[in-house]
């Protein structure tokens, strides 16, 4: 990965900013079933945060609470607005699966299973408690 005279190793994750924690890790843990790739210093769940890493397929999901990182970069708090700034795009085997899993879970599906034939694939769309856009997509490599 050149990155153009910066030394760019690799893409090392996507990290969701979050203001009320506890819902958004049950959602990523248990609803999309990914798995953790640390645990806090007792070795137990960090489900009350402020971080946790997942493990998506070859790369991390984080979640991270949004008061933490506004510190970190000196920004004051602002609400959100209400305007999909990113999606998380989730590949699966088989959508229609993946999408009959969540809703047995309680997911109320955003968009129910579609082709998307200028996409050249297949995806279902749903939103996480704090609303961040979760696409899962189908399509051969």
């Amino acid at each position: 990965m050149s990155g153009d005279g910066l030394g760019l190793l690799s893409y090392a994750q996507t990290r969701v900013l979050v203001d009320d924690f506890a819902p958004s890790y049950r959602f990523y843990r248990e609803t999309l079933g990914l798995p953790l790739k640390h645990r806090d210093e007792a070795g137990g769940e960090p489900v009350d945060g402020p971080y946790a890493c997942f493990v998506a397929g070859d790369t991390d999901l984080a979640l991270f609470q949004r008061a933490f990182m506004e510190a970190a970069v000196g920004a004051e708090h602002r609400p959100r607005d209400g305007v999909d700034a990113v999606v998380v795009v989730l590949r699966v085997a088989d959508v229609d699966a993946a999408a009959k899993v969540l809703e047995s879970r309680g997911v109320e599906l955003t968009a129910a299973p579609a082709d998307q034939q200028t996409w050249g694939m297949r995806v279902a769309h749903l939103r996480a408690p704090e609303g961040t856009l979760i696409e899962l997509c189908q399509y051969d490599s």
